[in-house]
Formats: structure tokens, C-alpha cells, sequence
């Protein structure tokens, strides 16, 4: 909650090893910054902070590889937009009206936020000058709930938005976004997604985790609920695996973190799930 962000580097010689090498924005940057009035924005009554530093939680971060580019989204309402390769603030965007719960780096050079103001928007990064910009391009939802969680299926071009009200809609981008439906299993709010081939993840305020799999004709089935977590499940994350399963569906190794104080592992594939760990 101190607004900044911090880099770690894994080491190749101890298994779980991490090692902090630094945080966003870099000390160099935010003196630079700080000596020209220019780059303060006013975030309370005679109070200015820096543009390029959040001055309230970091709720959320999603990392385009492809472009070397981190996005962060914060309790401020800014969304951030981080160059990799010099760990130099690029942009800051006055993105939304109520905090910033998520935000996710999406195909065709998109992005997308989501936020306790009940709407989901999108950004497209588009050239201006000599440099690049991010534009509001479309508000997809505009609902009382809030939207919790995102994740997207890059290869089938698919948006997940998981809310409050325990729902998780969907829309799918061919051509143009357009909503595919909803999916409802949780009796509380959506409080993560993960996206794993054909296969979404979603965990809720009622401590449960869905796994869904999208069908041929664009439906989504419920393959099963994992029910082992005794508090809310707060975050999901999917690994491929090098290996089929027997019947040759791909199979993806499955984190979930909970309120409850626990990690625990599951094994997915296209047609079951188990907890291994």
C-alpha cells in the first residue's frame, strides 16, 4: 500500500530463491521528476504527488512481454504504463473513476481495466508523434457491481470479467468485442481469473474455484468445482505441462492462493481436476 512497485529476480542456483534488484519508479527517475512543478498532479486538496509514483495501493499488474511493457492499476484510479528495458515511466492515465481492481494485457495490442466504478474499459496503444500513446477506445460495461477480475484467452481472442455479483461475462474478439454471455457458479463475488488453453479459472468470495472449458461452438461447460479452501480464494495462476494426460488432453499445473493461508496445487486437463499438493 505504500504505492510502489518492487523487482525481484529469481536465482538460477537456489530453487525458490528471489532477490529484490530494485522498485518502480527507480530512485533516479523520481529525483529527476520531482524538480520540475510539471510533473505534479494534484490528488487531494493541497496535496501533489508525482505523476509517474501511485500514491495509494497497487491493486494489480499485468505484463506485456511481447512489447516489454508492465501495466499497473492502483486504488488511485491511475493506470501506469512501464517501459522493461529502462524501468521508466511512460505514461500515467487518470483511467477511471473509483479505484482500479484489475487490468489485463490483451491481443491486437488492447488493454484492458476494470474497477470498483462498475465499468470495464479499453485502451489501445496507437502511435503519436514520435512516440506511442494509450486511448480510451471503449467502455464494454457500465454496471452498480463492481468488476473484480479479468484474464483473457489470447489464442481464441476471448475477455473474461468476473464482478461482485459473482458473474463472469464474456466477449470475444474476431473482429470486434462482442459479449458471448455470461457464466454463473459462484454465490459470492469473482475475486480471480486465470485463463489456461480452453479452460478458465475462476475463484470466488465463496471459496470455491470453477473450472470452465470452451466448447467448439463457443459455450462454456462447468467441469467441476475444487471446494478444498476454507476462505475466499484471492489469486489463480496455470502452468502448462510438457506432458499429456493418457487420453492426450493437455494438462496445466494450477496455483490457488486463499484467505485462509494457503497455497494449494491442482492438476487440470480438459476433462478433470484433482488437487495434487
Amino acid at each position: 500500500q505504500d504505492g510502489k512497485i518492487r523487482v525481484w529476480r529469481g536465482s538460477k542456483r537456489r530453487t525458490g530463491g528471489y532477490s529484490r534488484i530494485g522498485s518502480l519508479p527507480t530512485l533516479k527517475e523520481f529525483l529527476t521528476k520531482s524538480v520540475n512543478p510539471k510533473n505534479y498532479v494534484e490528488v487531494r486538496r493541497r496535496k501533489n504527488v508525482l505523476k509517474i509514483k501511485h500514491y495509494d495501493a497497487v491493486s494489480c499488474l499485468s505484463l506485456n512481454e511481447e512489447l516489454g511493457l508492465l501495466y499497473s492499476g492502483s486504488w488511485d484510479k491511475t493506470l501506469k504504463v512501464w517501459r522493461l528495458s529502462d524501468s521508466k515511466c511512460l505514461e500515467s492515465i487518470s483511467a477511471h473513476d473509483d479505484a482500479i481492481n484489475t487490468v489485463a494485457a490483451g491481443f491486437d495490442d488492447l488493454l484492458f481495466t476494470g474497477s470498483a466504478d462498475g465499468t470495464l474499459k479499453v485502451w489501445k496503444r496507437e502511435l503519436q508523434g514520435k512516440g506511442t500513446k494509450h486511448f480510451l477506445v471503449n467502455v464494454l460495461m457500465k454496471q452498480e457491481n463492481a468488476v473484480t477480475a479479468l484474464a483473457v484467452n489470447l489464442t481464441a481472442s476471448v475477455l473474461y470479467c468476473g464482478s461482485s455479483d459473482g458473474i463472469v461475462n464474456f466477449w470475444e474478439g474476431q473482429k470486434y468485442l462482442s459479449h458471448g454471455g455470461t457464466l454463473r457458479g459462484h454465490r459470492m463475488a469473482v475475486l480471480c481469473l486465470a485463463a489456461a488453453g480452453s479452460l478458465l479459472l475462476s475463484g470466488g468470495a465463496d471459496k470455491n474455484i470453477c473450472v470452465w472449458r470452451r466448447n467448439g461452438d463457443r459455450t462454456h461447460s462447468c467441469l467441476s468445482v475444487l471446494m478444498d479452501h476454507v476462505g475466499p480464494v484471492k489469486c489463480l495462476t496455470a502452468v502448462e505441462e510438457a506432458e499429456e494426460d493418457g487420453n492426450g488432453d493437455q494438462r496445466w499445473t494450477v496455483y490457488s492462493g486463499s484467505l485462509d493461508k494457503s497455497v494449494k496445487v491442482w492438476r487440470v486437463t480438459e476433462t478433470a481436476s484433482a488437487v495434487i499438493g
